[in-house]
């Protein structure tokens, strides 16, 4: 039985992405001895930041949504919130880097106006989309407003798939919703 008991207080987590890191540190809350094995030489997984020029490149954007609870636990527990801040409205910046003419900076913004009015200002201004782009954004930008989250439907459905049936191109997809 101690043999037992000692095999149920150790753990090993396979991967020092967010998942494993939290994973690892909700396990050794629970008092568990926790063996973290990662192959990279850091840890994040696909979250992380780096400098490109004078530009600070967020890799990880797409976990740190205010929806993201989990997220702002993982950064509470390990007392890096104050790393992290959140901004009072969203303001992205985004650098096209793919044209021949060089590297263009253009920023996302959020204004007080109510959703969906709220980015309307931001995207009339975003400069790595066509007039025509932008109005079919705003088409499905109002489609996605309108979609329940209880219908099990949507579960068959990638975002990216569901997109390109907005009529999203590629290069939208690309330039914006990426």
């Amino acid at each position: 039985m101690s043999g037992r008991s000692s095999a149920l207080s150790r753990a090993v987590v396979v991967g020092g992405g967010l998942a494993g890191v939290t994973a690892a540190l909700r396990l050794a809350d629970a008092g568990l001895d926790v063996k973290l094995l990662e192959g990279r030489p850091r840890l994040g997984g696909l979250a992380f930041s780096f400098r490109r020029g004078d530009l600070s490149v967020d890799n990880g954007q797409h976990v740190y949504l205010r929806c993201c609870t989990a997220y702002r636990w993982f950064l509470d527990r390990i007392e890096g919130a104050h790393l992290a801040p959140l901004q009072d409205r969203l303001d992205v910046p985004v650098l096209d880097v793919g044209r021949a003419a060089g590297p263009r900076l253009g920023r996302l913004r959020r204004t007080a106006l109510p959703v969906p009015l709220h980015l309307a200002g931001g995207l009339a201004a975003y400069p790595h989309i066509s007039l025509a782009e932008k109005a079919g954004v705003a088409r499905a930008a109002l489609a996605l407003g309108r979609l329940d989250p209880a219908d099990p439907a949507l579960d068959g459905v990638d975002f990216a798939t569901w997109l390109r049936r907005q009529g999203q191109s590629q290069r939208t997809i690309e330039a914006l919703w990426d």
